[in-house]
């Protein structure tokens, strides 16, 4: 919030810039049974990705950048998991907040968070991740058993998430340094902030101590905080300072507004 390097003060970085392509496709092109178009929601990402934004994954880069469609998105997602191995960072999981505000049920929200990750991550600890934190967000007072029965079927993301059940502090200490920027790190990182921690900047300073991808732990850690406990524990000064405050509250109240929006959501929203 202080502003740093590249950022100014109150700027945010890839986090909300996807959550916000991600919610205004949503609002955009619902339609019966689906919750977004997935050609206009690439659209978006690409667009966003070829401005020239100040930081954005490498993996979310490799399946954006002159992407024209969802297929082509995840043709290239595939290629590239295919010559490293690796995709399964933690960029899905910091932007599918929108798909658990607006969804019209869970079912729809795990499935829509899943398709989601796919544009861009071919790992599947990544739709995993995503459908787990969606799920969490819908059961804000039954956090770690939403997330944890969605991550039944990955053994990465069912451990890091026992350890938050555990309440293993070097476990996750050491998780958050080994597998900095993973999808299951930092899900695990939120799940401890909201879980244990249990307070808005409590856990949101928490989630930053650890270091590594301090701007996405933080985010997963406050979305699932607020969640929890609601707008108003978020600390005044943070929100004022924010820079296109009055967007992301624009587009929030119109998630919230969706059919099937959870009271909790609702509460945000406003």
């Amino acid at each position: 919030m202080t502003g740093g390097g590249p950022w100014l003060p109150g700027e945010w970085t890839d986090d909300t810039a996807m959550a916000l392509c991600l919610a205004e496709s949503i609002l955009g092109t619902r339609g019966d049974g689906a919750l977004f178009d997935e050609d206009d929601l690439v659209g978006r990402y690409a667009a966003w990705a070829a401005s020239g934004p100040k930081d954005i994954g490498i993996t979310c880069s490799t399946a954006l950048r002159g992407t024209p469609t969802a297929a082509a998105a995840r043709e290239r997602a595939g290629d590239l998991h295919e010559r490293t191995g690796r995709t399964a960072g933690n960029g899905t999981v910091m932007r599918a907040v929108p798909i658990a505000i607006a969804a019209a049920d869970a079912g729809q929200a795990t499935e829509a968070a899943r398709a989601d990750a796919t544009l861009t991550h071919f790992d599947g600890a990544a739709a995993a991740a995503s459908a787990a934190l969606v799920a969490a967000l819908r059961r804000p007072q039954q956090l770690l058993a939403a997330a944890s029965a969605e991550a039944e079927g990955d053994g990465r993301l069912a451990c890091a998430l026992a350890l938050v059940d555990a309440r293993d502090e070097a476990g996750l200490r050491a998780l958050a340094a080994d597998a900095d920027g993973t999808a299951w790190a930092t899900l695990a990182v939120g799940l401890w902030a909201a879980c244990v921690v249990d307070d808005y900047a409590e856990g949101v300073a928490f989630a930053i101590s650890l270091g590594g991808d301090t701007d996405t732990n933080a985010a997963v850690a406050g979305a699932l905080l607020a969640a929890r406990h609601g707008a108003e524990a978020i600390p005044a000064a943070w929100r004022e300072g924010l820079r296109e405050r009055e967007r992301i509250e624009r587009v929030a109240a119109a998630l919230a507004a969706q059919p099937g929006a959870p009271p909790r959501s609702r509460a945000i929203g406003r």
